[in-house]
């Protein structure tokens, strides 16, 4: 025992274990003395924004599971007498024909409120929306509504030129300025109307939620809308440190912006919305949201046209709202998970991969929890939402970049160059325009939409958003060639492999789910339940689909005869009960202290509904209209799935149809019911 005492006091001697205890006894520097003092700032922020965007992301489904729950009561200003309530003056600005636009406009004559006009602002008489809002007007005879035709040259901003002669035309104070493809429920007004009459409040909007999606770019645009945009817009407006409003569902005194020099002021700005709540959170005024969505039906939309939009948008922003176009980068996934990770790898020595993938995982579970707050419900395809979640998220920092190095805009075949102060400076008039002076009021149906180009004029009849023909044509043949085609499918494919993967191991083993149906059938009750489903798809009515609606979790609705055929005396009824009040809807709110169905069933009901009015026919003027705009694209040699090859190459990994449970899935249920809407 001493002989080893012995050899151990020779070992500690020796200079190598002097040396490591010497090493032992000097301190090791702190994380703020190992790194320069530009590293310790960059650290600081990237960690400082990676913790703000999950206690805003945790903070906005906090409020959408609060607010959006779908227990709705009606509204006190909706049980006023109508001398009593206060006066609102509903505007839809509409050019062309949008997605589902016969329900959207149909939902402000459903309106439950007592005192109401609808003002229908077009700036052509040839549109092709006339036709739809004047078969409205008939349906609903004690509504008080109107047309005004033409456009009043205040500005270069199309949509104020459209709606001035309304604004300054309407007979109440209040004005709600309602997008063509927006749909509300036939509640919304009286709650915002009770917010409105709240002290202090100024304007009232709504959250965008992007529904029927029919391409890969309407895909991309729900996405943003219904998560990243979402969770940003809740969260910004809940604290209310400052204005964020998309316009596309607004309610505001006109009292209170004719003190800043009224609607004509802003003509000369592009984002008007924005900049109106911004004068009027200026003035003290508070901005509110009530519990109701403002449906956005997205419709068909291209991966240019997503790109082209989602760059307008951050470049009108660059000069309007710098501080929040800086730090846009950092609040999206890509860019918040890279400088993240480099954060934590100067904090903790934490391996970059091993972090950034932690932090791809939680902002996914996220933006999920996100959209099934809003939803009501969880995603019924979920590889189909992680694919589209994946292209927005790898797609948004160079979309961002993209932006931020350009001045100029393309809106409704114009160009514009942006300002420093948010204005903006028309590069030159389009082929279908007159130079006229910038205050001379503009006569009605003066202006024709003839254009050179085929492809323009036949989005300007179809859609609100247009731009350019050479730059359609720059972005599309991007988007056409094999490479890109090859590289997003690769890329997907990839996703798709593992997911697939990460899916079969949760079922222990037993695959069983792949080789039978849906519900475990064998091929032949698989073969036997398809006959039976074209033997009743071939007993319906030839016009149209009889729709069924959904069990609803409380299916006593107040209104219930618009959407349900039981018997003819249900019709004759509903169509009795038309009142000054916006007569009847399958969604009006229940009587007090009744509550509505699921938010997740009333979107389905409502897509499921299509342009529908009674017993699920589809109006006739609305089958006019889009028969009218068929013949411009025939006219035209165009078609409607034209220059979209990239979303034909990864509509299967959206839509799940590689897989045969996927396929019976879809063909057992209505389209509607998966995330690849129809």
């Amino acid at each position: 025992m001493d002989q080893l005492h012995h050899y151990y006091n020779l070992l500690a001697a020796s200079p190598f274990m002097l040396e490591q205890a010497k090493e032992r006894q000097v301190p090791q520097p702190s994380v703020w003395e190992r790194h320069s003092t530009l590293q310790n700032v960059f650290m600081v922020l990237s960690i400082f924004f990676w913790f703000f965007s999950f206690i805003a992301a945790f903070g906005a489904i906090t409020i959408s599971r609060w607010r959006y729950s779908g227990k709705q009561k009606r509204s006190l200003s909706s049980r006023l007498p109508k001398e009593e309530a206060p006066g609102v003056s509903i505007i839809r600005p509409l050019r062309g024909i949008d997605c589902n636009m016969y329900e959207n406009l149909a939902s402000s004559f459903r309106q439950d409120y007592p005192r109401f006009e609808i003002i229908f602002s077009v700036a052509h008489h040839n549109d092709p929306a006339i036709a739809v809002v004047r078969e409205l007007i008939k349906i609903y005879p004690n509504v008080d509504a109107r047309i005004i035709i033409g456009e009043k040259n205040v500005g270069i901003n199309p949509k104020i030129n459209n709606m001035i002669q309304s604004y300054e035309t309407a007979k109440y104070d209040i004005v709600w300025v309602c997008d063509s493809n927006v749909y509300v429920d036939s509640g919304c007004m009286g709650r915002s109307v009770d917010k409105m009459m709240k002290p202090g409040v100024g304007l009232v909007h709504h959250l965008p939620f992007g529904v029927r999606p029919q391409t890969l770019g309407s895909e991309l645009e729900l996405m943003f809308l219904n998560t990243v945009h979402a969770k940003m817009y809740l969260f910004i407006n809940w604290t209310g440190l400052a204005s964020c409003v998309v316009g596309k569902s607004s309610l505001y005194r006109r009292s209170d912006l004719e003190k800043v020099g009224g609607l004509a002021k802003f003509g000369k700005y592009m984002a008007e919305d924005n900049l109106i709540a911004t004068e009027i959170f200026n003035m003290g005024y508070k901005h509110e949201m009530t519990s109701d969505l403002a449906y956005q039906s997205l419709g068909s939309m291209t991966p240019s046209d997503y790109f082209l939009r989602r760059a307008r948008w951050t470049r009108i922003r660059k000069y309007t709202v710098t501080a929040a176009t800086v730090v846009e980068p950092f609040i999206e996934m890509i860019g918040c998970g890279l400088v993240a990770s480099y954060g934590f790898n100067l904090l903790c020595q934490t391996h970059f991969l091993n972090f950034l993938a932690f932090h791809i995982v939680i902002w996914f579970l996220i933006d999920l929890s996100m959209y099934q707050a809003l939803y009501g419900e969880q995603v019924h395809n979920l590889r189909g939402f992680l694919m589209a979640w994946s292209m927005r998220e790898l797609a948004a920092l160079p979309l961002y970049l993209y932006a931020v190095v350009g001045s100029t805009v393309d809106w409704r075949d114009q160009t514009f160059l942006l300002r420093r102060d948010g204005t903006v400076q028309p590069l030159g008039l389009p082929a279908t325009l007159e130079p006229a002076s910038p205050l001379a009021p503009v006569a009605r149906g003066a202006i024709s939409t003839s254009s050179s180009s085929p492809t323009s004029t036949t989005f300007a009849h179809l859609a609100n958003t247009v731009v350019p023909q050479s730059t359609q044509d720059s972005l599309r043949n991007f988007f056409r060639r094999p490479a890109v085609i090859s590289v997003v499918s690769s890329t997907l494919a990839v996703i798709h492999f593992v997911v697939d993967i990460l899916i079969k191991s949760q079922r222990n083993g037993n695959y069983n789910d792949d080789e039978d149906g849906e519900d475990g059938l064998p091929e032949e009750e698989e073969e036997e339940e398809r006959e039976e489903l074209d033997r009743e798809l071939r007993s319906k009515d030839s016009s149209m689909l009889k729709l069924k609606n959904p069990p609803l979790k409380r299916p006593h609705l107040r209104h219930s005869a618009t959407y349900s055929c039981s018997s003819s005396s249900s019709s004759s009824s509903s169509s009795d009960s038309i009142s000054s009040t916006g007569g009847d809807s399958g969604f009006d709110d229940v009587a007090e202290g009744e509550i509505q169905p699921r938010r997740s069933e009333r979107i389905r009901i409502r897509m499921e509904s299509k342009a529908t009015t009674k017993c699920g026919l589809t109006p006739p003027v609305f089958s006019r209209t889009m028969s009218e705009a068929d013949a411009v694209i025939d006219r035209h040699q165009l078609t409607k799935d034209d220059d979209d090859a990239l979303s034909k190459a990864v509509e299967p990994y959206l839509s799940d149809s590689l897989s045969r449970r996927g396929r019976i899935r879809r063909e057992r249920s209505t389209p509607t019911l998966q995330f690849k809407s129809a």
